[in-house]
Parts: C-alpha cells; structure tokens; sequence
C-alpha cells in the first residue's frame, strides 16, 4: 500500500497545483485553454506513438484484455441506467450523471500506469484507451441524444468523431508501426522523446486548473452517486471481469486503475455542446478527481491482491 500511496500522491498534488495555479490567476487564464489543447492533440499523441511503437505486444492476453473492456463498459452502462429512477433527475442531468459513471481520465491513468508499472505499464495503458475510447465515446454521445434537453447529436458523425480523435489516431500509428517494425528515424524519436516528457506534467496541471469550488447542494445526491458508480461500482466490475476472464498481473493491474480514475474534462466539453447539465458536470468532475486519490490505492491493492 505505501508504495501505491507512494507513486499516486505526486500525481495528484500535482493536480492540486494546476488548480493552485489557476485560483491565483497564474500564469493567466489565457494560458490554460491552449495548454490542454497541446496536451491532448500533440504531446499525449507523441507518447502513445513513440511507446507503442517500440512495445512487444506479442505478451499481452489482446483478446481477453479486449473482451474484458467491452464488457465492462457495457455493464456500467446498465448499472447507470438502472439507477435513473432512484436519482429522481432531469434527463440533461442524468446525461452528465452517465458521462461521469463511464468516462475514464486517460492522463491520470497513464501517469500512474508510468508511475507504478513503467514502459509497460504506459503500453498497456494506451491499448486500453484504444479499445475503450471507441466504445465509450459512442455511448456517451448516444446517451447525450436520448437524455439531454437540448441535445442534437448526429449519430452519422460519430465514426468521423472517433477516426479524427488524437488518441484514436495516435494508437493506430503506434500499432502500425509496432505491427510493420518500421524503426523510427532517430531525430524523429528525439522529437517524440521531447513530446513525451511534456505530456503528464502539462496534462496533470491542467485537470487541477479545470477543477471547480462549490458542487452546488441541489445536485449533491446526484454528485455523489455517481463518484460512488465510477470510483466504486466500475472498479469493482472491471476487477471481476478481468478476474473471470483469465486476464493477469500488469493487465490486470491496468484494468482495475483505468476504472477507477475519475472521468475526464471531454465530459464536461460534450455537455456543453449537447445540451448536458454542464454545472453539474463540472461538479462531478471535481468531487471524482479530489475522491479518487483516496479510492485508487485501496483498488489497486486489492487488484494486485486478487491477481495474485
């Protein structure tokens, strides 16, 4: 447990900084927006690339590590549905109730995969992402246009929404070039090498400066249900899954820590656009972030624990 503890609490002090940083106005609210946009479009795809192109996948259980996400995802869905008629909310809000049970935070999954497991441990967490990102977005958007008020999503831009994700697009170059064994150039390494390192510090500061004071006491029932459905109840599924799936140690261990991060910031942008509860949104994001750094190291122990 110390040494869980040990490698999460820089990741998530760091994230306390962000939003230091961002209640003291520095280094300017200008600086934010374009910070996250760099990390997400430029320096999380260079990491993903530059790991996965040097990985050996042939050791990872693809088909059962695959099949386990599917069901996972699946499963939380209808866990969250199911909880509709006790939260006794709107439909915009149930929206954001679903995004925030089923999104995962791939920045903060990934600096603790780096941090407890590795290389290997950031490979397999950009695998997860690629297999779960697809799935995970089409179920938010879907939820979005059933539930929210205003909502007018475009089911036909979903696969164009997917295709042109960074993440999704980063994943397949690292997989390409993994499955080719195409070398990459040296100064292009370099370069990525340099991207990389960027990545978690700029992305982890940037999930803290997104945080928000006041969780707003009408919403709180629903705020807490659902931390209570991403940072409890999925943990718990994705362990099981994995479990009576065959899949074992640094999978294993993947699986457990990417169900159990907080959702991410794309929640909140999606809420915006789609017609969502976006202040309620904000608030679960929030209250996820800061609970999560007391639920992931018990999850993780107890993972390694069942894994074993």
């Amino acid at each position: 447990m110390l040494a869980i503890a040990g490698a999460i609490v820089p990741i998530f002090l760091l994230i306390l900084l962000g939003f230091a940083f961002k209640r003291a106005g520095f280094p300017g609210d200008g600086f934010w927006g374009p910070a996250e946009r760099m990390a997400y479009y430029v320096f999380l795809p260079a990491l993903i690339v530059r790991n996965l192109a040097a990985a050996d996948l042939s050791v990872l259980p693809i088909g059962r590590f695959g099949l386990a996400i599917a069901v996972i995802s699946i499963a939380i869905t209808l866990v969250t549905l199911a909880t509709r008629p006790l939260l006794r909310i709107d439909g915009s809000g149930f929206s954001s109730v679903l995004q925030g049970a089923v999104r995962m935070n791939a920045y903060v999954g990934l600096a603790v995969a780096q941090a407890l497991f590795g290389s290997e441990g950031l490979v397999v967490g950009a695998f997860f992402i690629a297999i779960a990102m697809p799935i995970l977005n089409v179920i938010c958007i879907a939820g979005l246009a059933a539930f929210a008020q205003n909502g007018k999503a475009d089911f036909s831009s979903v696969p164009k929404q997917i295709a042109q994700n960074p993440i999704i697009v980063g994943c397949a170059i690292g997989w390409i070039l993994n499955a080719t064994s195409l070398p990459l150039p040296g100064m292009v390494n370099s370069v990525l090498l340099i991207l990389d390192r960027a990545t978690l510090p700029v992305a982890l500061l940037c999930v803290g400066a997104g945080l928000v004071i006041g969780l707003g006491s009408a919403r709180i029932t629903a705020i807490f249900a659902t931390c209570a459905l991403k940072l409890l109840v999925m943990p718990a599924i994705g362990i099981g899954a994995a479990y009576l799936l065959g899949v074992t140690g640094i999978p294993f261990a993947v699986i457990a820590l990417f169900t159990a991060t907080p959702a991410s910031a794309t929640s909140y942008v999606l809420a915006s656009q789609m017609g969502g509860d976006a202040p309620l949104m904000a608030g679960i994001l929030t209250a996820e972030t800061i609970l999560a750094a007391l639920t992931i190291p018990p999850i993780l122990l107890w993972a390694t624990t069942a894994a074993t």
